[in-house]
């Protein structure tokens, strides 16, 4: 993460982490690179807030764009439970688009309806069927698939 946090983007994020339920404590320690922790009764956050111009392609990996910001996430010294996200904002669009840093992968979030949030590029009809085939390779490769 090089230059100055983008502090506009970040107290809307922490408007809309908190309209979600959760409470918001921003990161006091600039060698640890994120913005903030957020947690509710059963999850908690590091996050780490983005400001770009352009939108982002829907087939883009996260971690291919934003490398640094990726890496950041997934060096700090946290225990697995503490879930890593990276919240980006376009300068178009109005809404937040969330992923979740994974050791070894990346995925956007969604909806989660225990918080409200309903990615604008969301669509349940591909995202099914996607599941579904990821059912299906992990059932072949495991010999789980009924004949």
């Amino acid at each position: 993460m090089r230059g100055t946090r983008p502090t506009k983007a970040i107290e809307e994020a922490q408007r809309c982490a908190e309209k979600m339920g959760y409470h918001w404590i921003k990161n006091t320690v600039p060698a640890l690179r994120f913005d903030a922790f957020i947690f509710r009764e059963f999850a908690i956050s590091a996050i780490t807030i983005k400001k770009i111009r352009h939108a982002i392609d829907e087939n883009t990996f996260v971690e291919k764009l934003f490398p640094d910001e990726v890496e950041a996430l997934r060096s700090l010294p946290l225990p697995l439970h503490v879930l890593r996200e990276l919240w980006i904002r376009t300068q178009n669009e109005r809404a937040w688009r969330r992923f979740y840093i994974f050791p070894d992968t990346t995925g956007e979030i969604g909806f989660n309806r225990a918080e409200g949030y309903i990615n604008p590029h969301f669509r349940e009809d591909e995202s099914r069927a996607s599941l579904q085939h990821v059912i299906a390779r992990y059932s072949i490769k495991h010999g789980e698939l009924e004949k």
